[in-house]
């Protein structure tokens, strides 16, 4: 009787359509433009800072310690893969780049599949340090050197290479594929080589008819993040990418760059664009998969307190991180503003509501928490006084889009 039921047990499953079978659910983390710089190649001085808060409020001092925090949380986490889609490094020095890829090297022995590509920052230029006796400029990594550094990092588990640049066809699971695509390796910074889009779409079309769902991977953004401010973020001609991407039915493209947590649609493309790594929050996104299809996005951020307390660090900045990042955008933001104040004539009580509104619409700008308010009168204020400067487009295009909260979506 028993082996007649199971029997049975078997003939019925076979029955059952693979929609009612049991979903294949994978947990997939972003992380973005972590600008890694080396220990060893900064005094932490005074010329050292001049450069951190000539930044975007990266926290940078500190990158060594949140990407530790980060690589920890990761392995607690323990998702199916990680995504580092660029900027691993400040500046593309080859120390930066091998020490960040150790830090990695755990997530890989626990069974974490870590997918790298290469951002603007990553490849070719120019490379810093940083002493009392000055800045010292010396070359970058370039394209070998980094492929060597990360070949294990997506590249040699790859389904498939492309010849022309650093792009590959990564496999998730049994039901999904994710596009890691490379624009910045390979000679043309921001731009997709006519050899790279026409060895994608021979991967698109053999996803498509493997019945594969597939996810982009990019680190420039694909589509617009703000009406008045996409120069030089964006992938460059990105028409001819987003028409295949259309034409093969791929719904999602995850980047960063922008260092602003954000939310973008057309047509039937969504990209969610994730926030640097260590500008505050100092948070990943989470993106949970079911069948290949994206469920659920949420941004999380790297718990550098717990971190700080577990390894015995002493810095009050890093024992207390979660009040010191913001304190700490707020602060180089507010230096920025005052600066773009400081040469035009306008009343001392205008100039102080256009630098709050100024600094704290930042602030929800680059941390996703964007809420729709009386916004318009304090942003008339630079129309008025600046209205050619490149941070009044900035704003205007921050307020437009302000509305709902940038940190968690729900896939239709």
């Amino acid at each position: 009787m028993k082996k007649w039921l199971a029997a049975l047990a078997a003939a019925v499953s076979l029955m059952i359509p693979a929609a009612l079978s049991q979903a294949e659910t994978k947990t997939i983390v972003l992380a973005t433009d972590m600008h890694y710089l080396s220990p060893s190649l900064t005094d932490y001085g005074e010329r050292f800072m001049e450069t951190v808060y000539a930044s975007d409020g990266k926290i940078i001092q500190y990158s060594a310690e949140i990407c530790k925090a980060f690589a920890e949380d990761m392995l607690r986490l323990s998702p199916d893969a990680v995504i580092l889609s660029g900027d691993l490094t400040l500046n593309g020095s080859a120390a930066s780049l091998e020490e960040f890829a150790d830090l990695m090297h755990p997530l890989e022995e626990a069974g974490i599949q870590v997918l790298a590509i290469p951002g603007n920052h990553d490849v070719g230029g120019k490379a810093y340090s940083f002493a009392e006796d000055g800045i010292r400029s010396f070359p970058a990594a370039k394209a070998a050197e980094y492929e060597a550094i990360y070949a294990d990092y997506g590249l040699n588990e790859s389904v498939q290479r492309d010849e022309a640049s650093l792009s590959y066809i990564a496999q998730v699971g049994d039901a999904l594929r994710l596009v890691m695509l490379d624009v910045n390796a390979n000679g043309t910074e921001g731009s997709v080589r006519e050899k790279t889009l026409e060895w994608l779409e021979t991967q698109l079309r053999e996803a498509q008819e493997k019945g594969m769902a597939v996810i982009g991977v990019s680190h420039q953004n694909l589509l617009p993040q703000n009406p008045y401010y996409s120069a030089g973020v964006m992938i460059n001609r990105p028409q001819k990418l987003r028409a295949l991407y259309e034409k093969y039915g791929v719904s999602l493209n995850l980047s960063g760059h922008t260092h602003m947590q954000h939310i973008a649609f057309e047509g039937s493309l969504t990209e969610i664009v994730t926030s640097s790594l260590i500008l505050t929050p100092c948070q990943y996104g989470v993106i949970t998969v079911e069948d290949g299809k994206p469920v659920s996005y949420d941004a999380r951020a790297v718990d550098v307190e717990a971190w700080a307390g577990q390894h015995g660090e002493e810095k009050e900045d890093l024992l207390h991180f979660t009040e010191y990042a913001p304190a700490f955008f707020v602060d180089v933001v507010g230096r920025k503003v005052r600066a773009i104040l400081a040469g035009a004539e306008i009343p001392e009580e205008e100039r102080q509501r256009m630098e709050d509104f100024a600094v704290m619409t930042s602030l929800r700008d680059f941390t996703g928490t964007r809420t729709a308010g009386d916004e318009e009168a304090d942003l008339a204020l630079w129309l008025q006084y600046l209205p050619n400067n490149g941070f009044t487009y900035y704003l205007k295009g921050a307020v437009a889009e302000s509305g709902w909260p940038m940190v968690h979506y729900d896939f239709p």
